[in-house]
């Protein structure tokens, strides 16, 4: 009768060391969104005994936690932060004109433009398969893509930033980087930095 709990307790600290490592991995890789390999992940089934599919599919659930975190809805709107800034990149301008102050949230609007006077069929295609822009401020920050919109010629990319940001934004960066998929592992190469 005395092994059952001893049983028990020690799965649930190694079940909290799980938890630990977890968290540590999030810290360790806040803007670098990486995976095991094919050939690791099969390594480590072979040597800790444990299925190389079975192995995958955890990874894939540490890659996708941000979209499994509950989403903040930006309240309390309190003021305007201006930040005016741009960069070209190629044919687009990349702004931040501001910065939404919220009591639980930022919200950050990246506006991207362009002048294409014709768009070819290939450009139509292009932006049918669009990129997905993921924001990385600091390692303090979550910053979630809640959408985008656009016309001819402009885009409009909004982020809800929590905790919010300071009210004196001088001194940190927003770096925006295009991937092909959501999960931000497949980076385009195209980075875009802007300093406060």
């Amino acid at each position: 009768m005395n092994e059952m709990p001893s049983t028990h307790q020690k799965r649930l600290a190694i079940d909290e060391q799980i938890c630990a490592l977890l968290f540590q991995r999030k810290e360790l890789s806040a803007h670098i969104k990486d995976s095991p390999t094919d050939e690791m992940m099969k390594e480590w089934a072979q040597k800790y005994g444990l299925n190389d599919t079975y192995l995958a599919m955890i990874f894939s659930v540490i890659k996708s936690e941000k979209h499994y975190q509950s989403r903040v809805e930006p309240v309390g709107f309190r003021h305007y932060i201006p930040v005016l800034q741009s960069q070209q990149v190629g044919d687009r301008i990349y702004t931040i004109s501001y910065v939404r102050q919220y009591e639980n949230a930022s919200v950050v609007q990246l506006l991207i433009d362009w002048d294409d006077e014709e768009d070819s069929y290939q450009d139509i295609r292009q932006r049918l398969n669009r990129h997905y822009l993921g924001l990385f401020i600091d390692q303090h920050y979550e910053c979630h893509h809640t959408g985008a919109s656009g016309s001819d010629q402009h885009e409009s990319n909004r982020y809800v930033v929590t905790p919010p940001l300071p009210d004196d934004i001088q001194g940190l960066s927003f770096i925006f980087t295009e991937y092909k998929d959501v999960f931000e592992e497949k980076p385009t190469g195209l980075t875009v930095t802007m300093h406060c």
